[in-house]
């Protein structure tokens, strides 16, 4: 069995608590609230073949295989609308980016980094040389979701007392 290893860090940037904040300030705002949690997901399947899923809450050990769900809560308590939110979140040490289960919506877009957290795009890229007849050729090719190491929820606005939930899946090595 392997103990859990939690997420290094959990970034929440406010682009207007950073204009007003001294760079070396390495806390979330006080407008914000959020709360990071690690769920252990099991997959069952009837005689049928129906598969369902049970979240088990914290678990304390987890083993080679597993899938977990990185859950954010974020709500808003500052009394007025915000803008601009990042909601960054380390894919934790020991596991790899499995799925995303909170898409891009209409408020929202995700991205992601495989250099944690260095950089972000929506679909991140390596160049690749191969030999097609003779020639060498290079091009841009979609780099593996299982090298993910960061992911990223960029929010426009966030209405007073609005939470919202963001989550996705690793798989734990």
């Amino acid at each position: 069995m392997k103990r859990l290893i939690p997420p290094l860090f959990l970034a929440l940037t406010l682009a207007q608590a950073q204009q007003a904040t001294p760079p070396a300030a390495p806390t979330a705002p006080q407008n914000v609230t959020f709360t990071l949690t690690q769920d252990l997901v099991k997959r069952s399947a009837d005689s049928s073949g129906k598969v369902t899923e049970t979240i088990i809450a914290a678990p304390r050990t987890v083993l080679p295989g597993d899938i977990l769900r990185e859950e954010v809560t974020l709500r808003n308590v500052s009394g007025r609308r915000l803008g601009q939110l990042n909601v960054t979140v380390p894919v934790p040490r020991g596991t790899e980016f499995s799925v995303l289960t909170t898409p891009a919506g209409e408020r929202w877009t995700v991205t992601y980094s495989t250099d944690s957290g260095k950089t972000f795009s929506a679909q991140p890229r390596r160049t690749v040389t191969t030999t097609e007849n003779g020639r060498q050729v290079t091009r841009q090719v979609p780099i593996p979701t299982s090298s993910y190491t960061t992911v990223r929820w960029t929010v426009t606005s966030l209405t007073p007392d609005e939470t919202l939930k963001f989550s996705f899946r690793v798989k734990v090595k």
